[in-house]
């Protein structure tokens, strides 16, 4: 064999190892974006679920500060009749219901911090 085809062969040789491992590595960082996505599909999921989990925790805050309303507007009405066994029920409830405004509350900013 001449030295120029020998060359040319130990040129060919490197260049197609070369071009094997640069295949490796493409093919391995293919996987890897394959596998990000993979491995994001959970977290998308638990966005789209806590997208959707905002409408009815605002509409259950409304109902519980209209509800806290018409418990004072009660309230008021047994203090003025004396009727002091419903005054402790509404003030149980009132307690109940602030604390169900507050627990709302909460949860509304951490999901809209997502």
């Amino acid at each position: 064999m001449s030295l120029k085809e020998e060359i040319v062969k130990e040129i060919t040789e490197k260049v197609m190892t070369k071009l094997a491992s640069e295949k490796v590595e493409l093919g391995l960082i293919d996987d890897i974006k394959k596998e990000m996505g993979e491995a994001n599909q959970g977290a998308m999921k638990a966005i789209d679920l806590a997208e959707s989990a905002k409408t009815p925790a605002e509409k259950s805050l409304k109902l519980n500060k209209s509800l806290i309303e018409k418990i004072a507007k009660t309230k008021k009405a047994a203090i003025e009749l004396g009727v002091t066994n419903v005054v402790k029920q509404l003030q149980t409830q009132e307690k109940q219901v602030k604390n169900n405004i507050d627990s709302i509350d909460k949860l509304l900013n951490a999901l809209y911090k997502i």
